[in-house]
């Protein structure tokens, strides 16, 4: 059965596209999901349903109303960080900041969609990549753009089916108006210090396995001379 969840998972791969755009960009509440499924539906026509309409989906994100972009401003205007100062809970429901990158050397942050394939594709290799490089002094996390529940049911379907088993972030408002509001497509990925300084380009768009070791490899180096 995980056999033929994979591979459902795995069709999104075959669309050919290293990202998905992000026009859109306000995260949407959970009840409003961009991948609508119904609660009856078997796990492996859930991730088959994620693919239609992919290379057509935009980026959907939605704050709340009440905190404005010059609230948000003056909050990452407290942390030098590329992420500034933030609060946001993770998909197991616990709270964390952005003391968060202070847990390692190098923090690689990947930014997805539940309903970009080239995202879902990459994850079983960031999932061993991450396995990998914990005794490295790399870490990884992962923000699920269009989600600002830590019950999102899609986002756990993904992750548990990819074994992509590193921490996920939902969309609070410091993180959106700090730094994703700014996001244009998804995949996006990049490397921060321990205090959250921006290292390295950021990219765009899925890679090989091989791709993101070569990557975080030259970085730790830099990081210890």
């Amino acid at each position: 059965m995980r056999n033929i969840r994979l591979l459902a998972i795995g069709v999104l791969a075959g669309m050919m596209l290293t990202g998905c755009g992000a026009q859109d960009k306000e995260p949407q509440d959970t009840a409003q999901t961009a991948v609508q499924t119904e609660t009856h539906t078997e796990p492996a026509e859930e991730a088959a349903e994620q693919t239609e309409g992919l290379a057509q989906t935009e980026m959907q994100t939605e704050p709340a109303a009440e905190m404005t972009e010059q609230d948000a401003g003056g909050v990452k205007a407290a942390s030098s960080g590329l992420f500034g100062t933030f609060e946001a809970q993770t998909l197991d429901g616990e709270t964390v900041t952005q003391d968060i990158f202070a847990q390692a050397e190098l923090t690689m942050v990947n930014i997805w969609g539940t309903f970009c394939g080239p995202c879902i594709s990459e994850m079983p290799e960031l999932g061993e990549l991450s396995r990998e490089y914990a005794d490295k002094g790399m870490q990884l996390i992962g923000i699920v753009s269009d989600a600002t529940d830590p019950d999102n049911e899609t986002a756990h379907l993904i992750i548990e089916e990819t074994k992509a088993d590193y921490q996920h972030l939902v969309v609070s408002e410091s993180l959106y108006y700090n730094y994703l509001m700014n996001v244009q497509a998804v995949p996006t990925t990049v490397f921060v210090d321990k205090q959250g300084n921006q290292v390295g380009e950021i990219y765009t768009g899925a890679r090989s396995k091989a791709d993101w070791a070569a990557i975080a490899d030259e970085l730790l180096e830099e990081a210890a001379q």
